[in-house]
């Protein structure tokens, strides 16, 4: 027999895909300040995103030029409301989530696009964006639905699926590490429920193999198609090198061998000093500290340091455009090598500065009193969590919660690593955070009706 048609899931599937194709109908192919760098596929971009808009370029090049962006921004819509749509319906049936809670649980992830919509000061959404954010969201939503299942029933289709969903999210920004990790320490948490340590880690061996190694070929592949060069994407090392800058003393200028490069480092250093952008100028506050970091950061590395290392590069240097680019991961490695190992106390309170920032823009944003907001909306999930490991008798809403949180401090602390936190970062965890507190009150509440019933 045929299965009956479900309403109410065909209501929420139509309610997603008609809300973000209407913003796209609205406001078309949003262009922000890194969109032209995946469009002219810049050497230090990840190769899947500029793919995916060189392939809309060549399926629409009979049409206007926009025309192709805005295809993209329709695809990434349609992607969206997808995603937003499986995991709604994946926690309402085998979480057995409520229908009032399903609700609610798809309509978060709408109105955190609609607080980046009007709220925030990007005025967009990123569903209809021309960042890598279009598609690493809705990926990492579909991603963490399939890890879900796999936590729960561990199924090897939803092993692949995390897999693939990998691969890909790493192919669109090195972000999205995370996610592999949390893959990872689900794999050995499965492995180990089922007491097969052996099978835990030659599966977590095996999927470090084809991930980085399907990506590496991936990536080297696409440098060759489109720089003629056996590369990969480059630039990686200016995160760090960033730091190093932040953190120095012009005195540090003596470490480095090299007389050029020490003559660059000073360059770029006296510039950075003039203009207030290090950390000497940094306020004494924790408040204080991550706004100084976080405003400063871009004009260190993209308004300074970038374009003193090309200039230096191309001055010293007779090489195409893709050896500029190993020569000046090269240079700023160098700079990077020379001076962070003698600064690494700071470096661990910036670290720590910008977790603990991060944790507040994953569930809010950075002002005095939503802070304290974050502190108790921090405390509430966490004695739902306690709570729900008590009393969750199949224990899937405890593990849905749990590797919530986990994902959330994973995000933040490898963020923290190698740039300041901004709510471009931390949003991937954001839905997620209300999702999983309204799946555990849920439950709680569900709970406690059947205990009035049995009662009564």
């Amino acid at each position: 027999m045929k299965k009956k048609i479900d309403l109410f899931t065909v209501i929420n599937f139509l309610a997603c895909m008609l809300f973000y194709v209407f913003f796209a109908f609205l406001d078309g192919a949003v262009i922000c300040v890194d969109s032209p760098s995946y469009i002219n596929m810049q050497s230090s971009r990840e190769p899947l995103y500029p793919i995916l808009l060189a392939l809309a370029r060549c399926i629409f090049k009979g049409g206007q030029e926009g025309d192709y962006l805005a295809a993209v921004a329709f695809f990434q819509s349609i992607l969206m409301a997808v995603s937003v749509f499986a995991l709604e319906e994946y926690l309402r049936k085998k979480l057995n989530v409520s229908k009032i809670a399903s609700v609610l649980v798809m309509l978060i992830p709408l109105a955190v696009s609609l607080l980046c919509r009007f709220a925030a000061r990007r005025g967009s959404m990123y569903s209809n964006s021309i960042l890598t954010e279009g598609i690493a969201i809705p990926l990492y939503l579909l991603f963490f639905r399939f890890l879900i299942e796999y936590i729960a029933s561990n199924t090897q289709k939803s092993l692949c699926w995390c897999l693939a969903l990998s691969f890909l999210m790493i192919s669109t920004r090195k972000q999205m590490l995370f996610a592999f990790v949390l893959l990872l320490f689900a794999i050995i948490y499965v492995a180990g429920r089922k007491k097969k340590a052996g099978y835990g880690i030659a599966t977590v061996l095996l999927s470090i193999i084809l991930v980085f190694g399907a990506n590496m070929i991936f990536d080297v592949g696409y440098n060759y198609m489109v720089r003629g060069e056996r590369t990969t994407h480059s630039s990686d090392i200016r995160f760090i090198a960033t730091v190093a800058f932040y953190t120095a003393d012009r005195e540090d200028a003596v470490f480095i061998e090299d007389a050029d490069v020490r003559e660059l480092f000073l360059e770029i250093y006296d510039t950075c000093e003039e203009q207030g952008y290090l950390g000497h100028s940094a306020g004494k506050g924790w408040k204080e500290r991550v706004s100084h970091f976080g405003d400063n950061y871009d004009k260190i590395q993209i308004d300074t340091m970038w374009p003193q290392t090309s200039a230096y590069v191309q001055q010293h240097f007779d090489c195409s455009n893709a050896q500029i680019s190993e020569y000046e991961d090269e240079i700023m490695g160098q700079i990077s090598k020379d001076v962070i190992p003698r600064y690494i106390g700071q470096v661990i309170r910036i670290f720590w500065d910008n977790f603990l920032a991060g944790m507040v823009l994953t569930v809010s944003q950075f002002h005095p009193v939503l802070i304290y907001y974050s502190i108790v909306v921090y405390m509430i999930y966490l004695i739902l969590l306690i709570i729900s490991s008590k009393t969750d008798k199949d224990k899937k809403v405890f593990l849905f919660s749990a590797a919530v949180f986990i994902a959330v401090v994973f995000n933040v602390g490898l963020v923290s690593l190698v740039i300041f936190c901004q709510t471009r970062y931390t949003i991937y965890n954001m839905a997620l955070f209300y999702i999983a507190l309204i799946v555990m009150a849920d439950a709680q509440l569900r709970k406690r009706k059947g205990a009035r019933k049995k009662g009564s």
